[in-house]
């Protein structure tokens, strides 16, 4: 398909005002124009969109050595279209395999126009032959999916890094026949892409069993697709896989539940209403308010509110407002012009400007200043701005989402927020729970941190044990979903085997509760970390009482080890030691 817009622009690096003035409307006709003061500033352009020719003008008395010189210095070897005094044009264009030389050319005034149409019509064409490949790969490298593509004779062409975790593939891969992977379910995944190439029809949410040698098994969800052309060819298969559930294993009665939303993750009620809310409003522009503690994830509720919604296309642009003083909070929402203030050397468009067409969210909005409240007021009203220094109006079409850990309503009575700027902001409210809200989704989280931190420091562990996650589900997470995910990162961190224990994580994390499981924590952790409920017997009592104080407790605990540990102030391992010292079964 060929596009109407061109894909490249023209610069103008180091172009004098008359030059400029000669090329400036001819080229406009052509391709965007894009100006910098000097070749050094080109590369700064470049990284930040398509260029796909530089004109410059040639000093009097630079020699084409000179010329050279600063060709090779516009980084990604862009042509350079060189003007001198005489109005004589150079034309240098690179040489395919070779980084040190370029090919020149002598180039009429009159036929400028029609050679810099022609040189971007060559990078256009080059852009579409490279672009979808580098697409394909960037999406595969980032997702957090596994992706691994074969072609019809079943050699891997694409496999991610999530992919590599997830299969635990041994030696080479990428060039070889997926099916000289025998390791786990990776037989199945193949067989299963054999079959979607042979019938080219999808198979979707397939699940595999999978068993590692000294690993704990696991189940694989993913989903299989064949490559087809636009005649209808097919020219291999493509298995995404889902999720790997590890130890931390989701209760059965949550798996017909949605567990994940854009980047939001849990199974609980309150997280699929949640899910069902943002879901109501992603297509409307309804001003919104998430309220929810520090840590929950209200930047990611209003990410999903964008991207799931019809101005996913536009641009989310976030301010953090309790970062910002008053002053600099002004010029960053709403910009500023020249003069403004000290400093202001050129004129800024705002937050609000940029956000046209788009998101702005605003973050910690309950900590700014009432008379930013008093300007952020009259833009929600009518949509219209003035930049600092200025008197005149601009309209912005974008939505406002704004976030707070504080009690507006509180804040109103103590007189440190409008009220009508309180209603104007929580038109729909969204209300994150803190995670200790919503156990249920503890396990699913754990996973989650699991795989990214795997793909992070590039291990393998395969879950937690069992005292870990209980000890998750008793602690109170103070900071929430940001906490978890930083004491599971240090568990990482300081960690050297497959399987996350107790002595793992965070002190501040393990001494505030009881320990969970301590047959799996060492003496030295044990003794640091479990809390007893009940009085520690003082003195060591003798055998034959202390025999008969544990009968008399272990019956009065039915004979539940967990609780008998409790009621005694010690922990199971203690409990599990003296009960073999007496013969106790």
């Amino acid at each position: 398909m060929r596009h109407s817009v061109p894909l490249h622009a023209v610069l103008f690096a180091g172009v004098g005002p008359t030059l400029d003035a000669r090329l400036g409307d001819v080229l406009a006709a052509i391709a965007p124009l894009e100006r910098v003061e000097s070749l050094d500033e080109a590369g700064v352009v470049i990284k930040r969109q398509p260029v796909g020719v530089i004109v410059t003008e040639l000093p009097a008395g630079k020699s084409g050595v000179t010329l050279l010189r600063v060709f090779a210095n516009t980084g990604p070897r862009v042509p350079l279209v060189a003007i001198d005094g005489e109005e004589r044009v150079t034309l240098m264009e690179p040489v395919e395999g070779s980084s040190a030389t370029a090919r020149q050319t002598r180039c009429a005034w009159e036929e400028l126009p029609e050679r810099i149409r022609g040189l971007l019509q060559v990078a256009g064409l080059r852009l579409e032959a490279t672009l979808p490949s580098e697409i394909l790969d960037c999406v595969a490298d980032n997702v957090r999916e596994g992706v691994i593509v074969v072609d019809r004779g079943m050699m891997v062409t694409r496999v991610n890094p999530a992919a590599m975790n997830a299969c635990r593939f041994v030696g080479a891969v990428l060039g070889h026949s997926l099916q000289e992977q025998h390791r786990g379910c990776v037989p199945e995944i193949a067989a299963l892409l054999q079959r979607v190439i042979v019938t080219m029809k999808a198979e979707l949410n397939v699940h595999l069993r999978c068993a590692i040698p000294g690993e704990e098994k696991t189940e694989i969800h993913l989903t299989a697709t064949p490559l087809m052309d636009a005649l209808g060819c097919c020219h291999g298969a493509v298995a995404v896989i889902l999720e790997r559930a590890s130890l931390a294993a989701v209760p059965d009665e949550s798996r017909n539940k949605r567990r994940t939303f854009h980047r939001l993750i849990g199974v609980s009620e309150k997280m699929q209403e949640v899910y069902d809310l943002v879901e109501s409003l992603a297509n409307k522009d309804t001003t919104t308010l998430i309220t929810g503690e520090s840590g929950v994830g209200k930047e990611l509720v209003a990410e999903a509110l964008h991207f799931k919604g019809r101005r996913g296309h536009g641009p989310l642009i976030k301010v953090n407002c309790a970062a910002l003083q008053d002053n600099l909070l002004e010029s960053e929402l709403f910009g500023h012009v020249k003069g403004a203030f000290t400093g202001a050397v050129r004129d800024r468009p705002g937050r609000f400007e940029v956000a046209s067409g788009g998101t702005i969210f605003l973050d910690e909005i309950g900590d700014i200043s009432m008379s930013m409240q008093t300007r952020l007021l009259r833009v929600l009203q009518e949509r219209e701005l003035q930049r600092v220094g200025d008197s005149r109006t601009i309209k912005v079409d974008v939505r406002v989402v704004a976030a707070t850990n504080r009690d507006l309503e509180e804040q109103i009575r103590l007189g440190r927020f409008r009220e009508d700027l309180y209603f104007r902001l929580n038109v729909v409210e969204i209300n994150v729970p803190p995670l200790r809200k919503r156990l249920e989704d503890i396990p699913l989280l754990v996973n989650h941190f699991i795989q990214k931190f795997n793909q992070k420091y590039e291990k393998g562990v395969v879950g937690v044990q069992d005292g870990v996650l209980e000890l998750f589900l008793q602690y109170p997470w103070p900071g929430n979903i940001r906490e978890m995910e930083n004491a599971i990162e240090h568990a990482f961190v300081v960690g050297g085997v497959n399987t996350i224990r107790i002595k793992h994580l965070p002190k501040n994390l393990i001494m505030q509760r009881p320990c969970s499981d301590p047959e799996v924590v060492e003496a030295e952790v044990e003794s640091a970390c479990c809390l007893p409920s009940a009085p520690v017997i003082p003195a060591p009592a003798p055998a034959s009482s202390e025999k008969e104080s544990l009968l008399r407790t272990l019956e009065e605990a039915q004979w539940k080890k967990k609780k008998a540990a409790k009621l005694l102030g010690m922990s199971r391992s203690t409990l599990y030691r003296k009960l073999e010292k007496y013969g106790i079964q």
